[in-house]
């Protein structure tokens, strides 16, 4: 493997007459670290053309043998690393692995679930060691293991996509979902090239994957569908008229006239003759309830433990001693989820749960927070480090900020870097930093609210176009909204629609949003999150105003993370101690979340625009800090607002389509 013979294969592979400066670096540079066994972090702005950039090495190296992973977070982006793919002629074998969620459970009739694929062990579905398919069919060996056999006809697509990243040469799959199959997709062919796409997202989604929840209300809301489903129906005429204390006396009522409650959950065998769950002692219906009552005199415990704890406080782990001792809740939900076609177990995650209580260490942080218990993990580098195994990895994303905070947090401390120009010009866009905006921290002010609402109705009529403005909260959100629609026939602009992100908004409902947006133009009003999936191109969207910068609200996982950076710069004598441990934590999650708005706007050589930031602390010093630290690359000009009035329609109108 040379060089000049990886040039012509690029040569031979780009699909575009015009190959950017920018991914001859970047695909260079990737065959070099790979060939010396070298990781790899990568910033490639918007409009560089990064997936090409290394999908590409990644095709030269699959040919040559090596097995490659390529990891993203969302199911949009995977889909257009395949659509790459595809446009690069190949003869590789090339597998796609969604969240389980995402795949069609034939089992149950409806979409996967993790725990309920795992605990299933009767599926016909998956694969096993008869070498015959109930259907008929000659099933295919996977010697893993030992040897199991598969039906191409009858395997269930989550099982299929699963054996297929086994055998395949290049794997495309979300980050969360690596983690928990990286042991069973590496059994046959361990991984020599790991690829993160959107790697800026990496950290977060580990962290998720690793967090323990225990919420007891979900557990106890479970427990009481399934005295619906299981109860007698002249029981059910009185329970769907009580509260929730009443409902269980009125299930206790009935299952202590016909048996103890104690023993039922000890009474109850599978029948494979009636191929359910039934009692060997009681009545079937009265066993199962008083499983149910059982399990709910235990959860219900739980939860009383839980109120009485403070919220958001860190936590002893000696404060976590739940325990619940029924074994036949769960295959009771197995039998429930299959006989009322539905996808979560939220009673199984819950007991899952509480058992992996047992593997908490001093990496976590424990809390409380609306009701539920949280364990996250404060540094997940050894989770990845895990993960990458002994493969190279290559790390790319847009906004990464500070490169030397992003391979300490993700497992890479001693890779190499690469920083990439945007192919863009930078004269089409202006970042406007209001010299007197209203400094938005986080202490409530109705006044502070208000000024900054009058300030936002002045640059979107300055700008009067398309318009996203990007909010730290939903509260600050719903003000400005609501300030908006109260003055909207007073505001001199030529679109009046207001279109707004609301909470819980799930993916495809932001997308609806976003392309209604796109469509029809006018005020986009969001927040910091829906930011990222943003991507609207020439006039649809030419202005951005950002509210407030996003910091975090200082959970006791930041405030952990914060305190144990600090104490290791004291230990060597670092000075500033406190602050260097406020950049790395709190600082660099608003520095990040911002470069990311701030890419909402020019993300094709013929766009333009100004991005506005209305929060005062940017222009006095977040802003220089930014600069410094890396993580903002563009100048930026301070204005006053009635300047930034003044300017705003005369740079617009130089780019301005007529």
């Amino acid at each position: 493997m040379d060089i000049y013979e990886f040039r012509e294969f690029v040569k031979e592979k780009f699909p575009y007459p015009k190959i950017r400066p920018q991914q001859i670096r970047m695909m260079e540079k990737i065959f070099d670290c790979i060939t010396k066994r070298k990781n790899l972090i990568v910033e490639a702005p918007t409009g560089v053309g990064k997936t090409l950039s290394y999908l590409i090495p990644a095709l030269y190296f699959a040919e040559k043998g090596k097995r490659v992973m390529i990891l993203t977070e969302t199911i949009d982006q995977q889909e257009r690393i395949l659509d790459d793919l595809n446009s690069l002629k190949h003869n590789l074998k090339v597998s796609y692995m969604m969240g389980k969620g995402n795949f069609f459970c034939k089992s149950k009739n409806d979409k996967a679930n993790r725990l309920y694929c795992q605990l299933n062990k009767r599926c016909k579905y998956r694969p096993n060691k008869k070498p015959i398919c109930y259907c008929g069919t000659k099933k295919i060996a996977l010697e893993l293991d030992g040897v199991k056999y598969y039906c191409p006809f009858c395997t269930c697509d989550y099982q299929r996509a699963k054996i297929e990243s086994i055998f395949a040469d290049i794997v495309v799959m979300n980050n969360s979902i690596y983690y928990y199959a990286k042991e069973d997709i590496d059994k046959k062919r361990e991984t020599d090239i790991i690829i993160c796409d959107e790697a800026h997202k990496l950290e977060g989604s580990i962290r998720n994957a690793a967090t323990i929840t225990i919420n007891p209300d979900v557990a106890l809301n479970r427990l009481r569908f399934m005295v619906y489903h299981y109860a007698p129906y002249r029981l059910i005429k009185h329970l769907e008229r009580a509260d929730d204390e009443k409902f269980w006396e009125i299930v206790e009522d009935y299952v202590e006239r016909h048996a103890d409650i104690k023993e039922c959950k000890n009474s109850l065998i599978f029948d494979h003759t009636l191929g359910r769950i039934t009692s060997w002692r009681y009545k079937e219906d009265v066993a199962i309830l008083g499983t149910l009552l059982d399990g709910y005199y235990q959860i219900k415990n739980i939860k009383e433990k839980i109120d009485t704890l403070e919220e958001n406080v860190e936590l002893d782990k000696k404060d976590l001693k739940f325990k619940v001792d029924n074994n036949a809740l769960i295959p009771l939900e197995l039998q429930f989820v299959n006989e009322k076609r539905i996808s979560e177990m939220h009673l199984m995650e819950f007991l899952d749960n509480l058992e992996n209580l047992k593997s908490i260490n001093e990496n976590f942080v424990v809390y409380k927070n609306n009701g539920s218990i949280l364990c996250e993990p404060i540094v997940v580098s050894s989770y990845l480090r895990r993960l990458y195994g002994n493969a190279v990895v290559i790390h790319c994303s847009a906004t990464l900020g500070n490169l030397k905070i992003h391979a300490l947090k993700t497992g890479v401390r001693d890779a190499e870097t690469l920083i990439l120009t945007s192919p863009f010009p930078k004269d089409r866009r202006k970042i406007i930093a209001l010299k007197d905006g209203e400094d938005m921290k986080w202490e409530e002010s109705s006044k502070k609210r208000e000024k900054a609402n009058e300030n936002l109705l002045k640059i979107i009529e300055a700008c009067n176009s398309n318009t996203l403005v990007l909010f730290k909260s939903f509260e600050d959100l719903s003000s400005a909204y609501e300030y908006l629609l109260n003055n909207i026939d007073q505001i001199n602009i030529n679109n009046k629609n207001i279109y707004c992100y609301e909470p819980n908004m799930d993916g495809k409902e932001a997308k609806k949003l976003k392309e209604k947006f796109e469509e029809n133009g006018g005020i986009l009003l969001a927040t910091g999150r829906f930011a990222e999936g943003v991507d609207i191109p020439g006039e649809a969207l030419t202005s951005v105003i950002i509210d407030s910068l996003p910091f975090p609200v200082p959970t006791p996982l930041i405030k952990k993370e914060q305190k144990m950076i600090e104490e290791q710069f004291r230990k060597r004598g670092v000075k500033d101690a406190r602050w260097k441990g406020f950049l790395m934590t709190s600082f660099h999650i608003m520095a990040r979340t911002v470069i990311q708005m701030i890419g909402r706007l020019i993300r094709t050589e013929t766009d333009y625009g100004v991005v506005v930031i209305q929060d005062k602390r940017f222009g006095d010093w977040a802003g220089r800090v930014m600069k410094e630290r890396g993580y903002l690359k563009d100048n930026y000009e301070l204005m006053t607002l009635n300047e930034a009035v003044k300017f705003i329609p005369k740079f617009m109108e130089r780019f301005r389509s007529n």
